[in-house]
């Protein structure tokens, strides 16, 4: 778990705030996953899938996987959800026909609420994240986020790998994301899953970067939360 140490900077170092999509807002769709396998006969532990994202997350890392390339992280979510060694090939046949970018739309707990809670701070909000195009509709559709007025939290720019054409943690798609806001990118705060696509990326950029890490698994050197929750409370403060 991230510890609860002030973050280095103060909410007046910064004026906006870069969401990534999956593991900050979104996971992916836990019923459909367990469908999948279950349909495969494939032994699982459905309970385990939320803690299984981040540690597959991980291995994302360590094995510095290609963007978009997901057998690292099926392989990693896998073990993590109790699937025996024996049964990996099959649950991934499994999960290839459903990981796809649309799955990712289960709410991540209490990052709509700190979302607002950021927007209501004054701190203007995007959504920089690799993806399939699709991203924008597929927040909006889910009530979490939208361009503009609507049931979600009000964002002003998506910036979607898919739609670009470059993915994190090119720093090309953080200078999109900072050219549509108008602002230096260090005054942008980008937090993601993900220490080399996301944190890695947006320093590159010169963007401020938060790594969401709840089981502190990464050893490096980034600026750690455990949630959206986690960073609005230590940023705002916990008064709600």
């Amino acid at each position: 778990m991230a510890d609860a140490d002030p973050l280095p900077f103060t909410r007046d170092d910064i004026d906006a705030v870069s969401l990534d999509a999956g593991g900050v807002l979104v996971v992916p769709d836990q019923g459909m996953l367990a469908h999948a396998l279950r349909r495969a006969g494939v032994p699982h532990d459905p309970a385990r899938f939320f803690e299984a994202h981040y540690r597959a997350m991980a291995e994302v890392d360590r094995a510095r996987s290609a963007p978009e390339e997901f057998t690292d992280y099926t392989r990693a979510f896998l073990r993590a959800a109790g699937v025996p060694d024996e049964m990996l090939e099959a649950g991934g046949a499994a999960l290839s026909t459903v990981l796809v970018p649309a799955v990712w739309h289960q709410p991540v707990p209490g990052a709509k609420v700190a979302a607002a809670r950021l927007a209501a701070a004054g701190l203007r909000l995007a959504v920089t994240s690799n993806a399939d195009g699709r991203v924008a509709d597929m927040l909006a559709r889910h009530e979490i986020v939208q361009v503009g007025d609507g049931p979600g939290v009000p964002v002003e720019h998506v910036s979607d790998s898919g739609a670009i054409g470059v993915h994190k943690p090119d720093p090309g798609i953080f200078e999109v994301t900072a050219r549509a806001l108008g602002l230096p990118p260090g005054r942008i705060c980008h937090i993601g899953d993900a220490g080399g696509y996301d944190a890695d990326g947006a320093a590159g950029a010169g963007m401020v970067a938060v790594h969401v890490d709840p089981l502190g698994l990464c050893p490096a050197d980034h600026v750690h939360v455990a949630s959206l929750a986690d960073f609005a409370d230590r940023l705002l403060g916990t008064a709600s």
